[in-house]
């Protein structure tokens, strides 16, 4: 449970840096800060994942509220227009809960009115509920609904094509603003009167948006206001969907009651893994195709190959959700294509992008996480080995495109002009961290995967005996190849050009995935230089801060943001395989647990206090205080950060 109060959002600033977010498990979402003033175009009420059109779109923007009592109107919304925020509901914020779901207090006077918002699972619903704790009267709520109707990833704008008609239905209103558009219900679960007003709110200003270098303005569209009384003891709950709505509160009870279950399924001997479990469930999902499936991060990312590969074992296998960890194995596994898994799938069309070359290569240790978490082996050689096998063999074979084998074994990827790994950011026309050769992650995962396979096959085929050379000379040569004398570790990328020095964290996958080719000196010497140059509370630099090109910051317009995203910024996610590698090297386990439970705090044992308020974020900037930056609920950050806590020690 999280508590924020009335102390921690005395002006709009700080108020608008917290932002909450609930989810359907389709891949829809509610989102928007504690004083509900949006401040991105990708805040909505009902942000709706729909299969035709095929994508995400902000149906309805937001609800502004207001109490009215003796000609009186006490508005709870907050927006921000240009040199002004208007209403000012922000006045009455009393205090903010994220439990199960979201909710919010306001006082006026002697009322005291909570707020909960709700996604209902597997649906395209949100039900907002009104509940008047304290007060001798009875007001009148007003419901003002605010409809953008538009993709995720752009903007309204007052048109001529909108049709503001509502049409009656039982105890609400049916508006179908455009076509090809699905129709949205909206109504109460008590008696209630619409009046219809259509207006457009010209000029809503999203400020993070104009921060991030975006267009920031959006005009929302009014259909008209409902009117309900409210009084103590009989909430009222409006609803919002894409198919029409009835029995509102049997549809929430049943709501409340499935999320206390998943709650009573993230046990943990530590309140903060406990509620970090559960909240991981907000990027499991199913997809428009109806397969199980993975959410990089909200508000802006999709389905991506690499991502759901590094997230799945602390989301599912290490949160007690095998059985979707395995749809999701089964399914990437039929995907499988010229040695390689899809990186992206378009959630606004069936486009499969087999865009990067280590997707398929961290398949194989997330088949390994799934048998170290009691999964099944038969599924394993059953489901998954034919895909696995396919890998191997396409590598081999010089089949996987813009990727060879040189003599030495050394795996190379790519050239100049294209990104592969993960650090594939590119900024004014051209790639940040050119990687293209053989970058060192991308062998320690070939090389784990060879010896993975080679536990898994049977017989002595012919693709085995040459899984195995492969294996022999690339363990014979990476050493030399990569060893960087200077640093004492390795080098981030072999090309060409020889030997790239910059220290970068990519080099603990060397010591992290479960076969190494490191002796135990090497390893030592690796993880001291990660620790002095890029380790943080946060996770790790993803470079160091005694290179030139080192960029701490993380703001202006996407190009400039693009270009410090992997020069210096702080990744949440590889302090799991960081924590993982400094227990292989350890001399003293109990006492590298003690130091990594302690160091390491800020994301074992708290959520940030503004981005995401109820998950761990992208990134964070690379100097102190490391601030919270990019998407505010990142996929493979929560799931390292459970993975972590079980390697320390935790269920």
């Amino acid at each position: 449970m999280i508590r924020i109060g009335r102390k921690e959002c005395v002006n709009t600033e700080r108020a608008t840096r917290k932002e909450w977010l609930d989810t359907n498990g389709i891949g829809g979402y509610a989102s928007s800060t504690v004083i509900n003033c949006h401040t991105r175009k990708y805040h909505g009420l009902l942000v709706a994942a729909l299969k035709k059109p095929k994508g995400r779109f902000v149906l309805l923007s937001k609800v502004e509220t207001s109490l009215l009592h003796d000609d009186l109107e006490f508005a709870l919304s907050t927006n921000k227009y240009p040199g002004v925020y208007h209403p000012t509901g922000h006045q009455f914020f009393d205090g903010f809960e994220q439990g199960l779901h979201p909710s919010v207090t306001y006082r006026i006077g002697d009322m005291l009115l909570r707020k909960s918002i709700l996604m209902v699972y597997g649906e395209n619903t949100v039900l907002l509920s009104y509940e008047l704790l304290e007060g001798r009267v009875s007001p009148t709520l007003r419901i003002r609904p605010m409809l953008a109707y538009r993709d995720v990833h752009r903007l309204t704008q007052e048109n001529m094509f909108l049709r503001p008609r509502t049409y009656p239905e039982k105890n609400g209103r049916k508006i179908q603003p455009y076509d090809g558009m699905p129709p949205l219900y909206m109504g109460t679960n008590r008696s209630s009167e619409f009046y219809a007003g259509p207006k457009w709110h010209l000029n809503v200003e999203y400020l993070q948006e104009r921060e991030r270098g975006f267009k920031y303005q959006e005009d929302l569209f009014c259909p008209g206001v409902f009117d309900v009384p409210l009084k103590k003891g009989k909430p009222v709950i409006f609803a919002a969907s894409t198919d029409p709505i009835s029995n509102l509160e049997r549809v929430r009870k049943k709501e409340v009651e499935r999320r206390e279950q998943e709650f009573s399924r993230s046990r943990d001997r530590g309140k903060h893994t406990r509620w970090l479990k559960y909240y991981s469930d907000q990027f499991l999902i199913r997809n428009a195709s109806d397969k199980a499936s993975v959410i990089a991060g909200y508000h802006w990312f999709g389905e991506w190959g690499r991502d759901t590969m590094i997230a799945l074992p602390g989301l599912t296998f290490h949160s007690g959700r095998l059985p979707f960890g395995e749809e999701v194995l089964a399914a990437y596994a039929g995907m499988e294509r010229d040695g390689l898994l899809p990186n992206y799938l378009d959630q606004s069309s069936e486009h499969l992008a087999y865009n990067s070359v280590d997707a398929s290569l961290w398949f194989f240790w997330t088949v390994q996480e799934y048998l170290r978490a009691k999964g099944s082996r038969r599924f394993v050689t059953k489901r998954l080995l034919p895909a696995m096998k396919g890998i191997v063999a396409a590598h081999l074979d010089g089949r996987v495109p813009l990727c060879r084998l040189d003599e030495d074994g050394l795996l190379h990827a790519g050239n100049e002009h294209t990104q592969l790994t993960w650090m594939d950011a590119q900024a004014y026309g051209r790639p940040v961290t050119p990687r293209h050769g053989a970058a060192v992650e991308i062998n320690a995962l070939w090389y784990n995967a060879l010896r993975f396979y080679l536990e898994l096959a049977s017989g002595d085929d012919d693709l085995r005996e040459r899984a195995e050379r492969a294996a022999d000379t690339l363990a014979a040569n990476f050493m030399e190849r990569f060893w960087n004398h200077d640093d004492n570790c390795l080098s981030d990328v072999v090309n060409e050009r020889g030997q790239d020095h910059c220290i970068r964290p990519n080099q603990i996958f060397a010591v992290s995935l479960p076969h190494s080719m490191l002796d135990m000196e090497r390893m030592r010497a690796v993880m001291a230089t990660v620790e002095s140059h890029l380790l943080t509370p946060y996770g790790l630099r993803t470079l160091s801060p005694r290179n030139p090109l080192y960029s701490p910051f993380y703001r202006g317009d996407a190009d400039a943001r693009d270009a410090a995203y992997h020069q210096g910024m702080v990744w949440p996610w590889l302090a799991g395989h960081f924590g993982e590698a400094m227990l292989r090297q350890s001399a003293d386990r109990k006492e590298t647990i003690k130091y990594l439970r302690s160091y390491l705090k800020p994301i074992l044992k708290a959520f940030p206090k503004d981005h995401g308020i109820a998950s761990i974020p992208e990134l964070y900037t690379g100097n102190p205080p490391h601030r919270p930056q990019g998407t505010i609920a990142q996929a493979w950050s929560v799931a390292e950060a459970i993975r972590l806590n079980k390697l320390l020690g935790g269920r």
